[in-house]
Parts: structure tokens; C-alpha cells; sequence
């Protein structure tokens, strides 16, 4: 690592230990794009995957609280400096879980995911082991956009969510494809048809990269798959990857059929660690290019103060829950508590 990252990365850890967290990003559009363009251009890709409903996690580790603390301060950084940040969650977010995950079947984890402002996700396996019409609920109260590029309904030949979206980041156009895994065994696959993730890719990335700086693959399947996905479609740039559980402290790189060099980046699991990838861009004829990619993972330990507007907003959904709960027959299905104002 360069004196100088090492230096911006303890600054921030400072700023985290001692220091709080909307609405959904716009395609860009020549209005919206700045007039002139600086000659380079940084960004900073924060992402999580594989949380399995650890919302508050431990005394020592993980918990949203702590990733809203560090996920602020990079956030106020990289403006500081000039840079801009996008943050990015590669999916099973409200499988199995905490109780807090299990009573709300997902809605306050949503609700933790809007407050933080995510950029866009990905849906995991697990998001579907509650049912069709759950994830679909889970989806229209998402903020941000939900991505999900192979999986369409056989009933109406719709996508489950957008293929893609094209983040603003300055003068940057990010272009975000997501790729799902579904288990076709489940039951909530029956009226799904799903599409091997690289066949989508290969369908859908050189039709983004006409459009973008910068294309990111926001996967759930699994490492070796995202390997492969690297190797065999050119036109991709970072792979922000699930489903593994893979710790990659500082990312994996693949060459792609292009000859470009694809970084991947996994953050494990259970909010243990925020994944972090700096990309330094360079001014073309044609827009920007990536110069220069840097992925760490930042542990969310107990150094890491708990920021006190989530810990509320988890604490008001605890209490519905009970209140919930109070006033239900434990012999019924408990219904979805409405969400807690923020």
C-alpha cells in the first residue's frame, strides 16, 4: 500500500472511531454531466455482501451501526478531496438472520439499506427463500435501484428488476450490471426463468460499455464464478462479488479477453468487514479510463463507533416487533410490522 493511501485509510479509521448516515440516483444525461472534465477523476467503491440478517452484530464486530460510521466518513473523504463514492451491497441480505431479519422478512433491513443510501444491489439466493411476493415487496420499498440482469418471470417474460443502471459519479458514467444466482430446486424459482449469469453478461456488457467510463458486474455468484465471468467477457472493469463468502483483502485480478486487467472484490461476510476499491480514472477522447484500482477491506471493529441514528432506527423496529408480537397469538403468522419513522 502507498504512504499516501495508507495515510487517507488511518485518517478515516480516526474519523470513524471518534464521529451519521434519499432518494434514488439518475441516469446521466448531458444536463447533468459537469461542462468541463477534470484530467482525472477518483472513485471509491464501497461495497458489503453475504450479511444474513447480522444487523446489529456483536460487542467486538459488524452491525450496521458501525458500517454507517465508516461508510460517512469515507463518504465525507472522498468529497473533501474531490473524488465521489458509491456504495454497493452484492446480496442475501435477509436470509436466516437476527430476529429483528426473521419477524420483518427483510423489511427492516430495507429500511437500515435506505437510510445508509445504497447505490444499488443485487438480490442473493437467500432473498428468495421467503417467497416471491416477499422479495417483490422488499423490492418496491427499496430506495435504490435493485439489479438482476438473468432472472425474468415466465408468466409475463418481465424482469424480476432493471438489468442495469448508470450511475453519475462527477463526470464519471458507472454503468452497474446485475447478476443473480436463484436455487431453480426452490420453490420461488418455478415462475422464474433464469439465464446463466456469463450468457447475460456477454448479452448486456457491450451494450454498456457504449455508454459508460466504467462498467461494474455487482454479482452473487460466488467466487469462482466471478473469476470466470472475468476471464471470458471483455468490457468489464471491476467485479464487485457474493455468495461465497470470500475474504479478498486486497482483491483478485483476471485478464480479460480485451486484455484488460479486471479487478474482483469480496468483503466475506456479516458485516465483519467494509469492502473498499479506489479506482484513479484518466481523461480519453472518449471519456475516462481506469488507471489504477486499489482494494482493501476495512474492519468494522470495535474501534469503530456505532453510529446512533441506525442503532434508533434498529431500536424502533425491535420494539415494534414486540409490540407485534404482544398483541398476535403465538400460534398465528405474524404480520409485517409497517416501518418505524425514522
Amino acid at each position: 500500500m502507498s504512504p499516501r493511501i495508507r495515510h487517507v485509510l488511518a485518517a478515516l479509521l480516526a474519523v470513524a472511531c471518534s464521529a451519521a448516515p434519499a432518494s434514488p440516483p439518475t441516469p446521466p444525461t448531458p444536463a447533468t454531466l459537469p461542462a468541463t472534465r477534470p484530467a482525472e477523476v477518483e472513485l471509491t467503491v464501497l461495497h458489503v455482501n453475504d450479511v444474513h440478517g447480522q444487523t446489529q452484530g456483536t460487542a467486538q464486530r459488524g452491525g450496521y451501526p458501525r458500517l454507517a460510521t465508516l461508510v460517512d466518513a469515507l463518504r465525507q473523504r472522498a468529497a473533501a478531496e474531490g473524488g465521489h463514492a458509491l456504495l454497493l451491497h452484492a446480496g442475501d441480505e435477509f436470509s436466516r438472520g437476527d430476529d429483528l431479519t426473521r419477524a420483518t422478512l427483510g423489511a427492516a433491513n430495507v429500511d437500515v439499506l435506505n437510510a445508509l443510501r445504497f447505490d444499488a444491489w443485487t438480490p442473493g439466493n437467500g432473498e428468495f427463500y421467503d417467497g416471491l411476493p416477499n422479495l417483490q415487496t422488499r423490492l418496491r420499498q427499496a430506495a435504490f435501484p435493485t439489479l438482476a440482469a438473468n432472472v425474468t418471470s415466465r408468466v409475463d417474460g418481465n424482469g424480476l428488476a432493471e438489468p442495469y443502471v448508470i450511475l453519475t459519479a462527477g463526470p464519471l458514467r458507472v454503468g452497474v450490471l446485475g447478476l443473480c444466482f436463484v436455487r431453480k430446486e426452490h420453490p420461488s424459482a418455478l415462475l422464474l426463468k433464469i439465464e446463466p449469469p456469463l450468457a447475460a453478461a456477454k448479452r448486456l456488457v457491450p451494450e454498456l460499455r457504449k455508454q459508460c467510463d466504467l462498467v461494474i458486474a455487482l454479482t452473487h455468484i460466488g467466487f469462482d464464478a466471478d473469476r470466470q465471468l472475468a476471464r471470458e467477457v471483455p468490457g468489464i472493469d471491476l467485479i464487485v462479488g457474493g455468495h461465497s463468502h470470500t475474504r479478498l483483502p486486497d482483491g483478485h485480478r483476471e485478464t480479460a479477453p480485451d486484455g484488460r486487467t479486471v479487478w474482483i472484490a469480496q468483503a466475506h461476510e456479516h458485516l465483519q468487514d467494509l469492502g473498499c476499491v479506489r479506482l484513479r480514472c484518466v481523461r480519453t477522447d472518449e471519456g475516462y479510463r481506469v488507471a489504477e484500482v486499489e482494494p482493501r477491506l476495512l474492519p468494522l471493529d470495535a474501534s469503530v463507533r456505532q453510529d446512533p441514528k441506525i442503532k434508533a432506527l434498529l431500536a424502533r423496529w425491535a420494539q415494534r416487533i414486540q409490540r407485534t408480537q404482544q398483541t398476535q397469538p403465538q400460534t398465528q403468522p405474524q404480520t409485517q410490522p409497517a416501518a418505524p419513522a425514522h
